[in-house]
Parts: C-alpha cells; structure tokens; sequence
C-alpha cells in the first residue's frame, strides 16, 4: 500500500502564543537575557503575525533537497538580512 507523500501542514506548526508569551513575562530580566542568548528572538517570534497566505505560497516553490526557492528553473536562496525583512524582525546584533 503507497504512502501519501508528506506534505506541509502550515495548521499545525501555530505556536501557542499567549502562553509563550505569559510564561517569558514572568521571568527575571537576567533569566531572559540568558534565554535570549541561547536561543535569540525565537520567542519574540510568536507576537509576529504570519500571513498565511504568502506562507503557503512560499512553500509551493520550496525545495528542501537544496534549501531555495525554485521559480521555473531559477533557484533562489535568500540571505539572513532577506529572511529578517521576510519576518519582519530587525538583524540581531553580537
């Protein structure tokens, strides 16, 4: 019997944002910045609206195998500073 092939399921990667959100704004300053410098923004990521439908429009023309976006033959991969722009998040500075 053939598998259906796995496809992406945008509805089930919705993080549970308020909660993320009450959790990070009862720790300590100090335990935020030492949280932050594990993982960086993440968490600030869950009060960015997605807008779904450039999501799913996004993921037809993802290639996993190479990591770009292919448009008809032309690969396209973008950089830190265009996923940044994409998420609306500014660069993070070391």
């Amino acid at each position: 019997m053939d598998r259906p092939a796995l496809g992406l399921r945008l509805e089930v990667i919705t993080p549970p944002r308020q909660e993320i959100m009450r959790i990070w704004r009862t720790l300590r300053p100090v335990d935020c910045s030492f949280i932050q410098g594990i993982i960086g923004d993440v968490v600030m990521l869950t009060e960015t609206p997605v807008d779904w439908i450039f999501l799913r429009t996004a993921t037809e023309f993802w290639d996993p195998q190479h990591a770009v976006f292919n448009f008809q033959g032309t690969e396209l991969a973008p950089t830190i500073e265009q996923y940044t722009a994409l998420i609306q998040r500014p660069t993070p500075t070391t």
